[in-house]
């Protein structure tokens, strides 16, 4: 739990109004939430359930619609993607409370 808190923190602390670059500006809550789907639309298909790996990616895609296309840079996607999935290499219950806090608090 302390290593969620600190990755928690660590993110957030990364930018309190979300990253900006090239007058590009995003909610780093939604760009996590958008990683985290894609990690756990993957892990669910993995397991072969294939209801819930569509309801991540059914999540996704509604956080990416609500904007233009473009709006969350792939590349800061794809590092999101890489931080949470090691953070969650390193414990494995370290994905579900991030989840749960996009499924109730993010949409």
């Amino acid at each position: 739990m302390k290593l969620v808190l600190i990755f928690i923190f660590s993110l957030i602390s990364f930018s309190c109004y979300g990253y900006h670059e090239n007058d590009i500006i995003f909610d780093e809550e939604e760009i996590i939430c958008i990683a985290t789907y894609e990690l756990a639309r993957d892990f669910f298909l993995q397991m072969k359930d294939l209801d819930t790996s569509e309801e991540m990616n059914k999540r996704k895609q509604a956080l990416l619609d609500k904007y233009d296309e473009g709006h969350f840079p792939q590349e800061d996607i794809e590092f999101y993607i890489l931080e949470i999935h090691y953070a969650w290499t390193a414990n494995f219950d370290f994905l579900p409370p991030i989840l749960k806090n996009c499924r109730e608090n993010i949409s």
